[in-house]
């Protein structure tokens, strides 16, 4: 708001405050792992100049996405309109394809295994937001514990007095601020009356650091990224580096398993010669980032 060439803005409480660094420091970590999720899997051999986020994109946001062969545009991949029809095993038998500012102008629907292939994020065709919005929200629980944690440092004694000693109590504290060696105060000053609170916070900002970081190893794990070798304010014996290698192995194959089959039936229904990996974890920008930040 503005009153002549005077700009005023409006106050922001502490609970305004607390809310809107709750927002974006959970935005910030859900987005951080969205990407490393979406950047683990490198897909070759794709036609019609498509894209590996393409395909990552739908897996993490819907669990599932179709490949299929537009008369128009050729070869794509797009979300899924289920049309009610399943096999004897619960899988779907025939879909719809659905994409922004796209309709599907061929025969529809289109038969699964014979004119698409629906590409599973996993068995379950569960997505990985949820997973990333769970750690996200874990992760920015602890980042914000630190953060009041800190906060508190600053004002650790409270002060019970009456109008007229809190303008001289300030003015001492001024005087403290200033490095003044002798604080004086006017005689009227009844400091028998002034009462005192120390609240003494402890610092424990070091430990929830480490717990972040536990949280963090944790989605690792849970996402097929070894983190065996992050451990470094614990000693990790022999048995449990791997009983780790272990857990990340399997939850990389839960991910890899899928897309690997996708490649294997695309191939067969298309002729075409589509593969899949694991990237290697210096491709992905992100999981730097977030590495170099826990380290420091």
């Amino acid at each position: 708001m503005k009153e002549g060439n005077i700009e005023h803005y409006p106050l922001l409480s502490y609970k305004s405050v607390a809310q809107f660094s709750n927002n974006i420091t959970f935005s910030y970590y859900y987005y951080k792992l969205m990407l490393i999720c979406r950047a683990l899997f490198e897909w070759s051999g794709l036609p019609n100049n498509m894209e590996s986020r393409w395909i990552e994109k739908y897996l993490f946001s819907d669990g599932q996405c179709v490949f299929f062969k537009d008369p128009v545009l050729g070869y794509m991949v797009a979300s899924v309109a289920q049309n009610g029809g399943v096999n004897c095993y619960d899988d779907p038998t025939t879909v719809t394809p659905v994409a922004p500012n796209y309709v599907y102008s061929g025969k529809s629907p289109l038969m699964c295994g014979e004119d698409c292939y629906l590409i599973r994020n996993n068995d379950l065709r569960l997505p990985e937001f949820s997973v990333v919005r769970y750690y996200a929200y874990k992760l920015c629980n602890l980042d914000r514990a630190i953060d009041v944690n800190i906060e508190a440092q600053k004002t650790p004694t409270i002060v019970r007095c009456t109008d007229k000693q809190r303008l001289s109590l300030k003015q001492a504290i001024n005087q403290r601020k200033d490095n003044e060696p002798v604080i004086y105060v006017d005689d009227s000053l009844e400091v028998d009356a002034i009462t005192t609170l120390d609240l003494k916070p402890p610092m424990v900002f070091k430990d929830l650091q480490v717990q972040k970081h536990m949280i963090l190893n944790e989605f690792f794990t849970d996402i097929g990224i070894n983190n065996a070798n992050m451990n470094k304010r614990e000693r990790m014996v022999a048995n449990e580096v791997e009983a780790n290698n272990e857990q990340v192995k399997a939850s990389e194959d839960v991910l890899l398993r899928s897309r690997e089959e996708a490649c294997k039936q695309i191939n067969r229904i298309f002729g075409l010669n589509i593969s899949v990996k694991r990237r290697e974890l210096d491709e992905i920008p992100e999981y730097e980032d977030i590495i170099k930040e826990e380290e420091q």
